[in-house]
């Protein structure tokens, strides 16, 4: 299949699950990348049949805003990346001085008129991401909360979970040997760093051995030194959460917040040491692989887990066991790869959706009104030109 697949910044990354996804898509299919740039040859390159499918990734930057137009005209795959949208679009439509057409977004997409401005936080309903949803033959996501919240939004969209993938931190190095004395930890990007620090410094008052690094978890050579993976970023805001799952891959003992994101990974509760599934009824059968952190008594809770590890070498080996052979079942590169494959040629084979009703007629302005009302003042028929 040849596939225009927009994304803002082509290239691997290791942080990057959905680069990892393209480059094993090639193997069978003819991908594309469309960046900005790119995007002013895809018109009469679509008109000329070269695509069978697209798919956009779409992020709440400015970044990814020249993907909206495409998205709203050529219906293809919709990898939403985010939860939430609206931050820049809104500054978008507001730079382009397009204040009405904001406003009627913000209408259609949470039921009432806004007048936030745009280029503040505006917490609340404003589901952006309604337009490209609706606009999609189909809606990927890679996390549980967010496809429930769009279903839920969006009743008659076709939502799929395409679980993230991450590469073998093992087939490019290995870690250190254990060695004894104190615990190392790697406290990834998005973690708040100061509450970690904070949860430390208890550990250690209570005896722990505790060693922190900062650093992100797509370096190798930091995870595979390490001995713990602090990932307790959230919200989530749907995102994938590459460091967690780069931290069971490298069969390390991962620290995550108890959040919707999380809730069908086995996981241990440092309040009881028991398996979370046990707690909150019945679903999760797996071993624990993780220790989950609620986000309400995240600095206790945290420093619990601190003062277990360093002393029960066995628990770590245990968990960084299970970790690594659920992300075999779960979470490979391979695995997403034969996901995304399944989206795609199910999707190759569905129609857009039809446009609901409220749906605001800018959205499907051609971007010739400027010319046939010249065209109409000269008497030119449109049909000829």
């Amino acid at each position: 299949m040849r596939l225009a697949w927009f994304r803002p910044h082509p290239g691997p990354d290791s942080a990057d699950d959905l680069a990892l996804v393209i480059e094993g898509l090639r193997a069978t299919h003819a991908v594309h990348l469309v960046d900005a740039r790119a995007a002013h040859d895809f018109v009469w390159q679509a008109a000329q049949g070269m695509f069978d499918l697209c798919v956009y990734e779409l992020d709440d930057t400015l970044a990814h805003q020249y993907i909206w137009p495409y998205v709203l005209h050529y219906p293809g795959v919709l990898a939403l990346r985010t939860s939430r949208l609206h931050e820049s679009r809104a500054m978008s439509l507001t730079h382009q001085h397009r204040d009405a057409d904001r406003e009627a977004e913000m209408a259609f997409a949470d039921g009432q008129a806004r007048n936030d401005t745009p280029w503040l936080p505006v917490r609340g309903g404003w589901s952006t991401w309604r337009i490209p949803v609706l606009a999609s033959r189909v809606t990927a996501v890679a996390d549980d909360a967010l496809a429930a919240a769009v279903s839920e939004a969006c009743p008659g969209a076709r939502v799929v979970v395409t679980p993230a993938g991450v590469p073998d931190p093992l087939e490019t190095a290995r870690g250190e040997s254990s060695r004894g004395g104190a615990v190392r930890v790697l406290v990834c990007d998005g973690a708040p760093a100061r509450m970690v620090e904070r949860a430390a410094a208890r550990a250690r008052e209570a005896g722990a051995g505790v060693e922190l690094a900062h650093g992100g978890a797509g370096e190798v050579s930091g995870l595979l030194a390490a001995d713990v993976i602090v990932a307790t970023r959230w919200p989530t805001l749907g995102r994938p959460l590459v460091a967690a799952l780069l931290g069971a891959a490298a069969g390390k003992v991962v620290i995550v917040a108890e959040t919707a994101s999380t809730a069908r990974w086995p996981l241990l509760d440092p309040q009881t040491w028991q398996p979370r599934s046990l707690l909150a009824g019945p679903g999760v059968t797996e071993a624990p692989i993780a220790i989950s952190i609620d986000p309400r008594d995240e600095e206790h809770s945290l420093m619990l887990a601190l003062v277990r590890l360093s002393g029960d070498a066995e628990l770590r080996a245990s968990l960084g066991r299970a970790a690594r052979e659920w992300w075999q079942r779960h979470a490979t590169v391979a695995n997403a790869v034969t996901e995304w494959h399944t989206l795609l040629e199910q999707a190759a084979r569905l129609q857009p959706l039809a446009r609901p009703a409220g749906w605001p007629p800018h959205l499907d302005a051609a971007g010739d009104g400027t010319m046939r009302a010249i065209l109409d003042q000269f008497g030119i028929d449109h049909g000829r030109v």
